[in-house]
């Protein structure tokens, strides 16, 4: 059974997270923007543990967009940047004890070269594990991942892949920033916003939603518990005639 009570059977596989709400989290309580996001990089800390403890196999957490990055304050992202690769730096025994296995999308490499020195050394450190997967977007925007993707394809002699959707879709997987990184089954926004903010365009196509009020320093396995509850209840269509239990692949 799944830490919430559920079979294993229907909890998602994939699990996307908005993680929104540090800096209202901090402007609450009188402190500066960057506490609430030393405090949302500890909920993010606990909830990987509470993932895994349900059986979730990957999560893949929204950590800075492409617009965040081009527009907040230099200072707010350098400290974002260090934070990142601080928590990186001290998680490494912790991630290996849970065999996490770390990835990174996004426009990489425009991030400052310390970082991206730290994300590529967790990538590789921990390419062999067998546990969850922490999959961070970061400097990331899922136009900008579409729009990337048909930028770096190169014009094909052979046309008949292409003649068929399938084939025209499987194209465009081949280049996206991860190309086996399989769709969200459910994704769990915190903060109170109803919109998924450019996040996975391509992979939340079929992805139950989830939102929530609560702002992402707060979040805590209650709130996770709640939206597997709620996603074990839904049934997955996929634009067909549903077969199967609330829970399904149908």
């Amino acid at each position: 059974m799944a830490g919430a009570g559920l079979p294993r059977s229907v909890v998602p596989r994939h699990v996307g997270f908005i993680m929104d709400g540090n800096g209202r989290w901090a402007e609450e309580r009188n402190l500066p923007r960057t506490e609430g996001h030393s405090q949302g990089a500890e909920a993010l800390r606990q909830m990987i543990r509470d993932a895994n403890d349900r059986g979730i196999a990957e999560v893949t957490c929204y950590a800075l967009s492409t617009e965040n990055f081009q527009r907040r304050p230099a200072q707010e992202i350098r400290f974002l940047m260090d934070l990142l690769a601080h928590h990186l730096r001290q998680e490494r025994e912790e991630m290996e004890r849970m065999q996490v296995r770390f990835r990174a999308i996004g426009r990489l490499e425009e991030l400052p070269d310390q970082t991206r020195e730290t994300i590529e050394q967790a990538t590789t450190e921990t390419e062999g594990n067998d546990g969850i997967v922490l999959r961070l977007a970061v400097n990331y925007g899922g136009r900008a991942e579409i729009a990337d993707a048909f930028e770096s394809q190169a014009p094909r002699q052979d046309a008949t892949l292409e003649s068929t959707d399938e084939g025209r879709e499987r194209r465009v997987i081949e280049h996206l920033y991860e190309p086996g990184m399989p769709d969200l089954d459910l994704l769990i926004r915190t903060g109170g916003e109803i919109r998924i903010s450019n996040f996975l365009l391509w992979h939340c196509s079929y992805a139950e939603l989830h939102f929530i009020p609560i702002l992402w320093p707060d979040f805590c396995a209650d709130h996770l518990d709640v939206a597997l509850e709620e996603y074990a209840q839904r049934v997955r269509r996929f634009g067909s005639i549903p077969t199967t239990a609330p829970g399904g692949d149908a």
